[in-house]
């Protein structure tokens, strides 16, 4: 009995090319099995083919039989999954396995054996020794050395400032705004193109978030856009280092100092970026880190806050302790919070720091290979990297021209993901979002453009350059496929 999910993969030998063009649509995989009366598979066809028969001159209901590919690579129902797959290749991407009798019984496709996520964690060097360290000494909790050993590193690669675990790079946030003293009736000034949690936070606090535009040129909060958000309530500036590449920070610093705000920095998305030769995170009055699974480095939840000015430190840690005293136990001088790191987490960080420089070496290697083929396409935007920034690029995100590509962003995102090539739309614009006024806020137009063609491609540490070819190799078919497409279509 076929499988209802590839019964739709089954096309009579009899049918028209357009019959089989709205059948594809139906089926997984981009692919026809033509069968005769008797269900026997005599061919495939998929799109491709009938695209090249069309631009070879054949008409819309000509018959599949002489467009399809008959000497076509099956498995046999009677081997081994992994005796099967080995007849894939770049070349063949989709194999129909038979029976005895030339019947359909399963469809394994390229895209189930190579699937690139979008990031993922690589954890290959010390994770699991410190770990288990921690599980046979016991120290689980959120005291034990992997804390120090993890804040000593951190701020030994800035060269500077004092480091504080938390236990998200959301409660970093929250923290440094709670620490600053901001708190209701107060304005924070945040990008409208970012992660929600860099608004959420303020929300909690007690403030109110006010969204800006970003600059076109790096992604990041627009400089020119935050003076005239400034009003008698505002109290802070939460400038988030868009993708890996650094805001321009010298006039936010600039603006900050000149109307007493502070300058929290959300360096999520940024571990190892560099504005001006500084690493980002402490340029402003605090900075605030994430390790989530998907972040440059990881501690599968996490964060960190880091300061060079050492009273914000000090009430950061109490505030971060339950608002506890060091001196008289449990005697709490303030209603803190419990966001603290725990040890076996920090022991995760402290070895994902020792792979950081071959992390961002790897990322390097991946960006040269994306901009070089890539920047080749028309109507492709490689992400941005200013004179002044050096970008990590925590996800290599690019922008789709549709007028001049002939593929929007999102049909270049379906096609994709059905080549097993996993790939995200960048942030929305905050200001149409429900939790924060449906657009009350007015329009922020380099916001909602980006929003409508920016895709993030794979990127993480673990991906190989030979990856990358591969995801550019796909990209350059589709937009090839679609530019065949559009000459039929003037035809």
């Amino acid at each position: 009995m076929i499988n209802k999910n590839i019964s739709q993969n089954l096309f009579p030998v009899g049918g028209s090319l357009k019959d089989a063009m709205a059948q594809l649509n139906k089926g997984v995989g981009g692919v026809l099995c033509c069968v005769d009366e008797n269900e026997k598979i005599l061919g495939i066809l998929t799109d491709g083919d009938i695209r090249r028969a069309l631009l070879a001159g054949k008409e819309i209901t000509d018959s599949v039989e002489d467009n399809m590919n008959c000497s076509f690579t099956a498995g046999k129902d009677d081997v081994c999954y992994e005796e099967n797959i080995k007849k894939l290749t770049d070349t063949i991407r989709h194999l129909p396995i038979l029976d005895k009798d030339g019947h359909l019984v399963d469809l394994i496709f390229w895209a189930d054996v190579w699937h690139l996520s979008v990031t993922e964690p690589s954890l290959n060097g010390n994770e699991m020794k410190y770990v288990m360290d921690c599980i046979s000494t016991t120290w689980i909790s959120s005291q034990g050395k992997y804390i120090d050993k993890f804040q000593d590193i951190f701020v030994r690669f800035l060269k500077g400032g004092e480091a504080l675990c938390t236990s998200s790079g959301t409660t970093a946030l929250h923290l440094a705004l709670a620490a600053l003293g901001i708190g209701s009736n107060d304005e924070v000034i945040v990008p409208n193109t970012t992660f929600g949690a860099t608004a959420n936070v303020v929300i909690h606090a007690g403030a109110t978030p006010i969204f800006v535009d970003i600059c076109p040129k790096t992604w990041t909060i627009d400089p020119k856009s935050i003076e005239a958000a400034i009003s008698s309530n505002t109290k802070a500036i939460i400038p988030v280092h868009l993708y890996g590449h650094p805001c321009d920070m010298d006039p936010i610093m600039d603006i900050a100092k000149r109307y007493n705000l502070k300058v929290i920095e959300d360096c999520a998305e940024s571990l190892g970026a560099e504005y001006k030769g500084k690493k980002v995170g402490l340029i402003g009055d605090v900075g605030c880190f994430s390790f989530f699974a998907n972040k440059v480095i990881t501690t599968g939840e996490g964060g960190m806050c880091v300061s060079r000015n050492n009273s914000i430190v000090e009430r950061m840690k109490l505030l971060r302790d339950h608002g506890m005293s060091k001196e008289k136990k449990y005697w709490h001088l303030e209603p803190g919070f419990n966001y603290r790191m725990t040890n076996m987490q920090a022991a995760i960080g402290l070895a994902q720091m020792e792979s950081l420089d071959n992390f961002l070496k790897q990322r390097n290697a991946l960006v040269a290979c994306y901009d070089e083929r890539l920047s080749k396409i028309d109507g492709i935007r490689i992400p941005p990297n200013s004179t002044w920034a050096k970008n990590i690029h925590w996800l290599y995100s690019i922008e789709i021209d549709e007028s001049v590509l002939e593929v929007g962003r999102d049909q270049l995102s379906l096609q994709l993901m059905d080549k097993g090539i996993d790939c995200r739309p960048v942030f929305p614009p905050l200001h149409l979002q429900p939790a924060y006024g449906s657009g009350k806020q007015g329009t922020f137009p380099c916001s909602e453009n980006f929003a409508k063609c920016g895709l993030s491609l794979p990127t993480s540490n673990s991906l190989s350059v030979e990856d990358a070819e591969r995801v550019c190799d796909v990209i350059e078919a589709i937009v090839n496929n679609n530019k065949l497409i559009e000459a039929i279509h003037m035809r």
